[in-house]
């Protein structure tokens, strides 16, 4: 069976020691992508991240057909439960969490923190600003999430000419990372791209 969506990612340390950023995507017939940032150059960030990352993907499987949005509310406060109960030592990471579902042309989306969520469908290019929401999603169009590091590097002319490009969101994902890495931004942190293009 074709999966009904082209997926790319690219992700850098920058100037920090850990990495406190970990996504997870699963792709076939609906396409489900987690990123979650610890937000901190601190191990306690990185397990942050990581549970948060792997208790997403693990209640992914039990979503329900309806109420997809309540759901991720659910899963926002049970990942911030997990964390809370396991990660007590040192300093205490403040999570950004980013959710997209695209189930039959629909796409929905929930973000808390510094990640961005976005989409752009050919010719406008949006930040969806709101903590959760769907939206129309269909063939070329791109969504996706940046860390923190990613869209603070980069303007969003830039962003659009790489989106605009007409190749795998792999290669567009890899080149998105050159561009941050070519700044060379002083103390820049963590910068992670996730790009999702309707293939079909």
């Amino acid at each position: 069976m074709q999966d009904l969506y082209k997926i790319g990612n690219a992700q850098t340390t920058g100037s920090r020691y850990f990495q406190s950023n970990y996504f997870s995507i699963r792709n076939g017939r609906t396409v489900f992508a987690v990123l979650a940032d610890g937000s901190i150059d601190h191990i306690n960030g990185r397990k942050c991240a990581i549970l948060a990352a792997e208790a997403c993907i693990k209640k992914f499987y039990a979503m329900p057909e309806e109420g997809v949005l309540e759901f991720f509310d659910y899963l926002a406060r049970f990942v911030l439960r997990e964390t809370r109960r396991f990660i007590y030592l040192g300093k205490i990471p403040a999570l950004s969490l980013s959710l997209l579902f695209i189930k039959d042309g629909e796409l929905f989306y929930y973000t808390v923190g510094n990640n961005k969520v976005f989409l752009y469908d050919g010719r406008d290019y949006k930040i969806l600003e709101e903590r959760s929401g769907q939206a129309a999603f269909g063939r070329r169009m791109v969504t996706g999430m940046f860390s923190c590091g990613a869209w603070e590097a980069l303007k969003e002319k830039e962003i659009v000419s790489y989106l605009e490009k007409r190749q795998h969101p792999f290669d567009k994902a890899q080149q998105m990372l050159k561009g941050i890495i070519d700044k060379n931004r002083k103390e820049a942190g963590n910068a992670t791209v996730i790009l999702i293009e309707g293939a079909l």
